[in-house]
């Protein structure tokens, strides 16, 4: 393995054989972390290549809480942890929303402060919008969030560099639902289930049409088929880890 310096930054580069890509080791808040990209793309996480047959409900709010306590009341009776990605805003329209996604127990990201998409931005807006919605979340629930979801999965090199260097994982999703789109609730579970696999993440939405309908029948549908559902945040690797071209999460010791 080769360590040079571009900028001012240390890299280290190895070869896969199997792939003709490059890895940058990047030293991002005690995490070290091997981006594996095309040339001129940064990715964050859309999934975790894992043995384990776990996938991960991501819950984006950024509309309404109407069907929150539904949702919650759900993932109770199901014993099932979910990850919520809160709007900044959002967080100040229902604050009593906030604090209970985090009693019942739930992971809480940020998916920004005012759903700009982050590829728009320049550097100091994009730390506005990380900081903004991180303080707010933790003034709220006393927790210090972990994970960012950018608005729309919109994003650059320059936000996604800006996500690490300020000790967060910038998450996406590998399970689409569209369930902003009004699907049924047929529809919504189809989607999810059809291309659920190991180390998956799903994006579904507080406040869309079905979602909340959908969800008890599409725990069990995934449970059915073998899956443990957890948090995000314990199932991504936190440091020492590569994301490959698909924006794949794996673990950089278990490749070497």
């Amino acid at each position: 393995m080769q360590v040079f310096t571009v900028k001012g930054k240390r890299y280290a580069v190895i070869f896969f054989a199997l792939i003709a890509a490059v890895g940058y080791l990047l030293g991002i808040g005690g995490v070290k972390a091997v981006q594996v990209f095309t040339p001129t793309r940064l990715l964050p996480i859309y999934s975790v290549e894992t043995s384990k047959k776990q996938i991960a409900l991501g819950i984006n709010c950024a509309w309404d809480n109407a069907d929150i306590s539904d949702m919650l009341k759900t993932l109770e009776g199901k014993q099932v942890k979910a990850t919520f990605f809160v709007l900044g805003e959002w967080c100040d329209k229902y604050p009593e929303s906030v604090v209970e996604i985090a009693k019942a127990g739930h992971e809480i990201g940020s998916h920004s402060n005012s759903h700009t998409s982050l590829d728009s931005l320049g550097a100091e807006a994009v730390k506005k919008e990380v900081t903004v919605s991180m303080d707010k979340i933790q003034k709220l629930t006393g927790q210090k969030a972990e994970l960012l979801r950018p608005p729309s999965g919109a994003y650059s090199d320059t936000a996604i560099q800006i996500i690490y260097d300020m000790g967060y994982f910038p998450i996406q999703w590998d399970c689409d639902s569209i369930d902003w789109k009004g699907l049924t609730e047929d529809e919504i579970i189809s989607r999810i289930t059809q291309k659920a696999q190991n180390g998956s993440i799903t994006l579904l939405h507080s406040g869309a049409k079905n979602t909340a309908k959908a969800l008890p029948r599409l725990i069990t549908e995934l449970e059915n088929n073998g899956f443990e559902i957890v948090t995000v945040g314990s199932m991504i690797y936190r440091d020492n880890f590569g994301v490959d071209v698909t924006g794949r999460q794996y673990s950089l010791s278990e490749q070497v």
